[in-house]
């Protein structure tokens, strides 16, 4: 098998540890679970309604830590900040379409304002973005999970690396979501917010 050093992220509800599974059994790599980790630093926020890292610092070290004891490894996670770039190879950056993301967090009982917040996050790019910011457009790829299957993402995923091939620019959802969903989420998560 060979070494991999992958992370996978995106807005919650986008496929990250589905697409993450995938890609371990492929490479034999093992999936590293940052919130296993670095547990001593996470605190609940009962009003957002998620984790929330304590000390950057200290996650820093201990995800580290971890990364280094290992060969190959697949992270998924939101928490692309908490990563020492020189650990990673790719970046894997899943999108998907935001009615699609909103039906899947709905599904999933999430709170409507979380829903909001994660939907809004999807259409601006904002996992795109970070990824980039960390690790450059020449270690991210770029993934529309739209109506696709897994075994299609794992193959596009594998392929673009096999070729060392990055992908960025796959999809601007500001261009194709209707204008006024984008004003009524908007609204909403003024009203979440205030």
């Amino acid at each position: 098998m060979r070494m991999v050093r992958l992370l996978v992220t995106g807005t919650p509800g986008v496929g990250k540890t589905t697409i993450a599974t995938g890609l371990a059994r492929i490479y034999g790599a093992t999936i590293v679970g940052l919130d296993e980790i670095i547990t001593p630093v996470l605190k609940w926020d009962p009003e957002l309604q998620t984790y929330h890292v304590t000390n950057e610092n200290e996650a820093r070290k201990l995800i580290t830590e971890r990364l280094k004891t290992l060969n190959s490894y697949i992270i998924d996670t939101v928490a692309v900040n908490l990563i020492d770039v020189s650990l990673i190879d790719w970046c894997i950056v899943l999108r998907l379409e935001p009615t699609q993301l909103m039906d899947r967090l709905t599904q999933r009982s999430w709170p409507h304002c979380k829903v909001v917040e994660n939907v809004l996050a999807e259409i601006v790019g904002s996992s795109l973005v970070m990824a980039i910011n960390m690790f450059g457009r020449d270690r991210v790829i770029e993934v529309d999970t739209t109506n696709k299957n897994v075994d299609e993402v794992v193959n596009y995923i594998t392929n673009r690396i096999a070729d060392r091939r990055p992908a960025v620019g796959v999809v601007d959802w500001l261009d194709d979501v209707d204008t006024n969903l984008l004003i009524s989420l908007s609204k909403e998560l003024d009203i979440c917010l205030s």
